[in-house]
């Protein structure tokens, strides 16, 4: 794909395309939130692993039994909880962190409690008394205990396990007792949603939830379904089709609203400003989206280039060019802007990297394993940027392979970083597909900065920090990129020596 930098509209419209977001429920190429990398290890039987095999392989006792298993999905029943073992152990043996089975025993336990009183007819007694947690720290002993208990109430209530699922609800508990921002469970729905390469929807992107409120639209895509509805940015998604979103996370969400071009959804929103909930019928349509931007400040010689996400090899191609047309064209200063990038390739993120390193500062991180070897991230310095000045500019929804990114800048001195802290979520997960096409995905490896320091949990913090609040969106105001175009006159104006 051919790269190219083009004059920036005036300061006023720059703002409408420069906005703190992250999770699209437009149209067009998904690239998703998380790094993947392979996993060298064995296959068990009734699982499949992308993007390689992760070793869940179980005792011949408590072997999955793949025929079975397939026989209950055709027939739309409940995982059996040897299919939950496959799970449980790929979370003992493939976690990054060592992980205590009685943690996932006790999530699971929790789980499925709560399907049960979910629902107040249905018998509480069912549930033996020592599935409340009661274990011994022997991982398989103890999966024995709650299987047993799993497998009984999926038995005597088979219709109620088809409708609620209390598989899927044990599944997800195991994998949030993690805490973990890589590491999460997808249904069968929702994980054919999220691995579509194209999708259709409604145009905008939100932002992650903060302080218990709603997602917010943080930008609504040109041409596109949200853009003639009447829908505005700063808006926050409280429904979808009349379900309450509350407590959901950014990608069900998503998931939600995508669908089949040409279908209808319902969007309510909360509006600052406005009593009541508002509500938007949509008829979802694919919607293209830039994923990299490139512009020039209107007489001046500054650069602005938007990396919405590290998708593949085409988004190296266009970094680097446009990064050359600057070099080219003698551009003095660039603003950099990584806000809403959820990260993606990490070999589009180090292919990318090289056009602002020399040879001095060539690894912009460490990949660490479970082992805590750590394997060192090596770019290609090429030195696009020819001593221009620099300004990253990134947001609490940038994250994963756009926080090493900014952190390897950062600390090597070359750039300055403004907005807000960042997500602190990254790492390097695996996908293990249960029978029931399912899916439970586990963080294998985490990354550390060049200097050593922690990115998972903690994040990359700014040296300038800038609040953008849901009044600036409603507002077409972006003091973040404010601040970075200040920043960078600044520098390309400063005396020199």
């Amino acid at each position: 794909m051919q790269s190219s930098l083009r004059i920036l509209r005036p300061l006023a419209v720059i703002c409408l395309f420069s906005l703190a977001a992250c999770t699209p429920a437009g149209g067009g190429s998904s690239s998703g939130n998380r790094i993947v990398t392979p996993a060298p290890a064995a296959k068990p039987s009734g699982a499949r692993t992308t993007p390689t095999p992760v070793d869940t392989s179980a005792p011949a006792a408590a072997s999955p039994a793949s025929s079975a298993s397939t026989s209950a999905r055709l027939r739309g029943e409940s995982l059996s909880s040897t299919d939950l073992y496959t799970a449980y152990r790929a979370i003992l043996e493939t976690y990054v962190d060592p992980v205590d089975n009685t943690q996932l025993i006790r999530a699971a336990a929790d789980g499925l409690r709560q399907g049960l009183q979910e629902n107040p007819t249905l018998p509480l007694l069912t549930l033996p008394l020592q599935l409340a947690g009661a274990t011994t720290g022997d991982a398989d002993k103890d999966w024995q205990g709650f299987g047993d208990a799993y497998d009984s109430v999926v038995t005597k209530m088979p219709d109620w396990a088809q409708q609620t699922h209390p598989d899927w609800t044990v599944l997800r508990s195991m994998a949030d007792s993690l805490h973990d921002g890589h590491t999460s469970f997808m249904t069968p729905d929702e994980a054919k949603r999220r691995n579509e390469t194209s999708f259709a929807g409604i145009g905008v992107l939100m932002s992650r939830p903060q302080d218990n409120q709603p997602p917010l639209i943080a930008e609504i895509f040109p041409n596109s379904p949200a853009a003639s509805s009447g829908l505005k940015r700063g808006d926050r998604i409280i429904a979808v089709d009349g379900q309450d979103v509350s407590g959901r996370a950014v990608g069900d969400i998503a998931t939600l609203i995508r669908g089949q071009p040409g279908t209808q959804v319902r969007v309510q929103v909360s509006r600052l400003g406005t009593p009541d909930p508002l509500e938007f019928t949509m008829k979802r349509a694919l919607v293209q989206v830039e994923q990299v931007i490139g512009r020039q400040v209107p007489n001046a010689p500054i650069g602005y280039l938007k990396i919405r996400s590290f998708g593949d090899a085409s988004t190296v191609d266009q970094v680097l060019g446009i990064l050359d047309q600057g070099r080219q064209r003698g551009l003095k200063g660039w603003v950099i802007d990584l806000r809403g990038n959820p990260g993606g390739s990490l070999n589009a993120v180090i292919g990318a990297a090289g056009g602002f390193f020399d040879a001095n500062h060539a690894v912009i991180g460490y990949q660490v394993d479970r082992q805590r070897r750590q394997t060192p991230l090596q770019t290609q310095p090429m030195n696009l940027l020819n001593g221009a000045a620099l300004v990253v500019l990134v947001d609490r929804d940038s994250a994963s392979g756009a926080e090493i990114f900014a952190a390897a800048l950062q600390e090597a001195e070359i750039a300055t970083l403004v907005g807000s802290k960042t997500a602190g979520n990254v790492g390097v997960a695996t996908q293990i597909t249960l029978p029931d096409d399912s899916v439970l995905q586990v963080t294998e490896q985490r990354f550390v900065s060049p200097s050593g320091a922690q990115l998972d949990g903690v994040g990359v913090t700014p040296e300038v920090q800038v609040d953008l609040t849901d009044e600036d969106l409603q507002n077409d105001r972006d003091p973040q990129l404010g601040k970075a175009l200040e920043i960078i006159v600044q520098k390309i104006t400063a005396p020199q020596g």
